[in-house]
């Protein structure tokens, strides 16, 4: 895999801001799942406006995410920021991501591209 840091993007700062609160979660502070939660909702809203609609590619793969952190932070989801926080790592540095991999496959969205 190649490096691929999108910095002069926003959509990158946004999964970079959420990795950062991924991990300091993972380190043992409690609101770094919180954080990861806002920063995940207002990357969702800033979608839902950018693309004035509930059902594009972009705005699925992130309603996704934000629908896995808020598990996560149901004391039973716990591990699921595990997984989530590679996966994170994997949009930051390489630009790929599973979510986005597995919901381009869905019929709805034979025509979209994938771009996350």
């Amino acid at each position: 895999m190649k490096l691929t840091l999108k910095y002069n993007e926003a959509a990158w700062w946004y999964w970079t801001a959420t990795l950062v609160c991924m991990i300091a979660g993972l380190a043992g502070w409690s609101y770094g799942f919180i954080g990861a939660a806002v920063v995940s909702s207002v990357n969702l809203f800033a979608y839902i406006v950018r693309d004035r609609s509930l059902v594009t590619f972009p705005v699925q793969v992130r309603g996704v995410y934000l629908a896995f952190v808020l598990f996560g932070l149901w004391p039973p989801g716990w591990w699921m920021f595990i997984p989530m926080t590679i996966g994170t790592v994997m949009v930051v540095l390489f630009d790929r991501c599973a979510i986005a991999r597995v919901l381009i496959r869905m019929p709805w969205n034979k025509d979209a591209d994938l771009v996350v």
